[in-house]
């Protein structure tokens, strides 16, 4: 049988690898509760009590989350998907891209752009299936586009 340290210690290691794949940067605060509650789980009269693991592994989760959550994404904030860092050649600005699904205001819908299709809106009026949009910008992975015409 594994020692409970060596299982928060997985624990916390796949809620750490699991970050890298769901968005949210939460899992990854969980995963050092656990790498925490190993490390505290070494000491003799923790390791035989699975209660007093499990309690310390929801507090030191929570309160990592609380108390590092706005530093760390601070330091691990990406570019690729946020418009306010993005060079307007990155985000397509300016480009003509086909309408493949209808977009209006209020539904978004899809354009051929790039060489994929993406989800795009239209902030006023409605787009047709086959028309040429102009790319206004981006925000995250959806494009804002407009009529060929309009600016």
């Amino acid at each position: 049988m594994y020692q409970p340290w060596f299982v928060w210690a997985i624990v916390g290691v796949v809620c750490i690898g699991l970050e890298m794949l769901l968005p949210g940067f939460v899992i990854f605060f969980f995963g050092v509760g656990a790498l925490a509650t190993a490390l505290l789980s070494l000491l003799p009269f923790v390791s035989g009590m699975i209660w007093l693991q499990v309690l310390l592994f929801i507090v030191l989760s929570v309160l990592s989350l609380v108390f590092l959550r706005r530093r760390f994404t601070q330091i691990f904030a990406g570019t690729v998907f946020d418009s306010r860092h993005a060079d307007p050649e990155e985000t397509g600005a300016g480009e003509t891209a086909e309408v493949i699904e209808t977009v209006t205001a209020h539904a978004d819908g899809r354009i051929r752009f790039k060489g994929t299709t993406w989800p795009a809106r239209t902030k006023s009026g409605s787009i047709p299936v086959g028309a040429r949009a102009l790319v206004i910008e981006r925000d995250g992975m959806t494009y804002i586009i407009a009529p060929l015409g309009e600016n």
